[in-house]
């Protein structure tokens, strides 16, 4: 079971170096940070497999932004050309070029075509220190985290009263969330930084760059899910669909049996399948108590696995318009991710 702890706010700051997804592996040489203070743009250079270069930009006028432009293109010399990524046989669009040096990457569009299309790209980026890094990360972890802490505030008056209950349990969960993502985060990024996982020190004196990234992406997804009402037609029973701040959804349907069918589905990491948990809840084990508590609970265990793993137990508490999802041994199922948190409700889809 869930120890809940109490949400102390950290007066910590982040980092928003770019190291997201490739299309190809890059190599050992590591990328190039490069930054543009007055409209908050990160740069990323990195040396990619087959002689290319994957180009990054991070819009970072909104502290914890995950908003990137991506592309890739060839170098020579000190001129690199690239375009946008894009899927097998679309048009890349317009193709830039950077001029590189050891200081400073001067991006603009490519001479002699028709029209090129502004993608927020061009201009002028200076070089980024591991030192200047640091404190350009702690800079914008406290400004996210700074407006979570005024979101929470402000949501005690607007979060409906029957929904305050809610949010008081995400305020306790949420030091273990916030960890879940950095964690993923953090794997994320030394895998695709290096190309194979970096051994951290037992007890950093500092947190790395990359771990400061994913504190400020994971507070500020935390600050617009309590900033996001649920849909007012949002019932009070079980049926509805429900999100959490990233990547977890569960659908639920009440039979007139009251039979509980529950879809529990977590996608963490772009491009990775989602992990599903599906069952249907005895009537019997869906209860509302004397006060008025609505919850369920199941196990589940995969019959057709080669590898077998004990039965997961799920837990679902319908507080208001929320969901809370508690698990016990989900690991093997949720993949990277998890299933445990607090879910925001929403109607039924219409039929058609």
């Amino acid at each position: 079971m869930i120890r809940f702890l109490f949400l102390f706010f950290d007066a910590v700051a982040f980092l928003s170096i770019v190291v997201g997804l490739s299309a190809a592996p890059p190599t050992a040489a590591g990328p190039q940070l490069y930054f543009e203070e007055e409209t908050m743009r990160y740069l990323t250079l990195t040396k990619a497999d087959g002689g290319t270069t994957r180009v990054v930009v991070r819009f970072a006028w909104d502290p914890g932004s995950m908003a990137t432009w991506e592309g890739f293109g060839t170098r020579q010399g000190k001129l690199l050309s690239f375009a946008r990524l894009a899927g097998e046989g679309e048009d890349r669009g317009t193709f830039f070029h950077a001029e590189i040096s050891e200081s400073r990457v001067v991006v603009d569009y490519k001479p002699g075509q028709k029209q090129p299309q502004d993608a927020g790209i061009n201009g002028t980026y200076r070089r980024v220190s591991e030192t200047k890094a640091g404190q350009l990360a702690k800079k914008e972890f406290q400004a996210a985290n700074e407006r979570l802490i005024a979101s929470l505030k402000a949501a005690t008056k607007t979060w409906a009263p029957e929904d305050r209950a809610a949010l008081s349990r995400w305020r306790e969960e949420w030091p273990m969330l916030r960890q879940r993502w950095v964690d993923l985060g953090v794997n994320q990024a030394n895998q695709t930084s290096v190309g194979t996982p970096k051994i951290a020190a037992a007890k950093p004196a500092e947190p790395t760059a990359e771990v400061w990234l994913a504190m400020a992406q994971a507070t500020a997804r935390g600050s617009a899910f309590v900033e996001s009402l649920p849909d007012p037609k949002t019932g009070q029973g079980w049926d509805g669909e429900y999100d959490d701040l990233g990547g977890g959804h569960v659908s639920l349907r009440q039979g007139k049996d009251g039979r509980l069918r529950a879809t529990l589905s977590s996608t963490r990491e772009p491009g990775v399948e989602a992990s599903l948990l599906e069952s249907t809840v005895p009537a019997i084990q869906v209860k509302t108590g004397k006060g008025g508590e609505m919850t369920a609970e199941f196990t589940y265990s995969d019959q057709d696995a080669v590898v077998k793993h004990p039965p997961v137990r799920v837990w679902l508490m319908k507080i208001g318009r929320y969901l809370r999802v508690e698990t016990e041994a989900a690991r093997p199922y949720a993949g990277n991710g998890w299933f445990d948190g607090i879910y925001r409700g929403a109607p039924v889809p219409p039929e058609g």
